[in-house]
């Protein structure tokens, strides 16, 4: 079996890369295609496959392929947690779970199921044009009520990580959506370039966000170990040698309280 070491910081920045990489491609192709007018068919088929507002494409599966590996990670975290009887399992498994359903989400695009039940709920106009967004936001806020306390008892550099990029998904994928819905229904055209730029910019969070996530995880590993994690290039691999960053956060919490006191 191969092994390799990827230090934490590298792969943040990889992972960064491929999804600023992905949006500039993508904004690229819309500034040729709507900007200036090119209808080439080779051009708009190359729009298409890497357009990050689109499904069934390159950045979709790109999306699909990390949160899937952040799931898989995150579960085996759970496991590792659950075998150890930590106080924090399950806010691990419903947190690997959660990353499994966005990733399913991403390719199939389940959010689209509730448009129908919201919009006769709130309307399709203004800022939830797409309704979905409104059953989102109560969703985002029990959850964030939710593991406030678990956050607190993370190292502060690991809830600072998995607030940021929680914001940046969440601020990408609903926040966002909401101005660009807002900014629709003003009359702006979805295919114009302001819209374009906004949707890529969503796009481009939302690739940010489980990246930032799993810089959190791994950069937690090589504080408590002194080593950076390893994978073995499968996605299963990857969880596992991942998830050694399982860490007592109720542990951590008293190590910091009575360090504090003893100063």
């Amino acid at each position: 079996m191969l092994t390799t070491s990827v230090p934490p910081r590298r792969l943040l920045l990889a992972l960064l890369a491929a999804a600023a990489g992905l949006s500039a491609l993508s904004y690229a192709f819309h500034l040729a295609t709507v900007g200036l007018g090119v209808d080439a068919p080779l051009v708009v088929s190359a729009a298409k496959f890497v357009d990050v507002n689109a499904e069934t494409n390159l950045p979709s599966w790109y999306s699909t392929v990390l949160l899937t590996v952040v799931g898989l990670v995150v579960l085996d975290v759970a496991r590792r947690a659950f075998a150890r009887g930590e106080r924090w399992r399950w806010h691990w498994a419903v947190l690997g779970a959660g990353f499994c359903y966005l990733s399913l989400d991403e390719l199939v695009a389940l959010h689209e199921r509730f448009v129908g039940p919201m919009s006769a709920l709130v309307g399709d106009s203004g800022i939830f044009k797409y309704a979905w967004v409104a059953a989102a936001a109560p969703v985002v806020l029990a959850l964030f009520a939710v593991y406030a306390r678990f956050l607190l008892a993370l190292p502060r550099r690991t809830a600072a990580l998995v607030l940021l990029g929680g914001a940046l998904y969440v601020g990408g994928s609903v926040g966002l959506e909401m101005v660009a819905n807002a900014l629709s229904d003003a009359g702006f055209s979805e295919q114009g370039l302001l819209l374009g730029a906004l949707q890529t910019l969503e796009e481009g969070c939302e690739m940010a966000g489980p990246a930032v996530f799993l810089f959190a995880v791994a950069d937690l590993l090589q504080r408590r170990t002194g080593q950076p994690g390893t994978a073995d290039g499968t996605a299963g691999g990857t969880a596992g040698a991942t998830a050694d960053v399982t860490v007592d956060v109720a542990d951590a919490a008293v190590a910091r309280a009575a360090a504090s006191r003893a100063a």
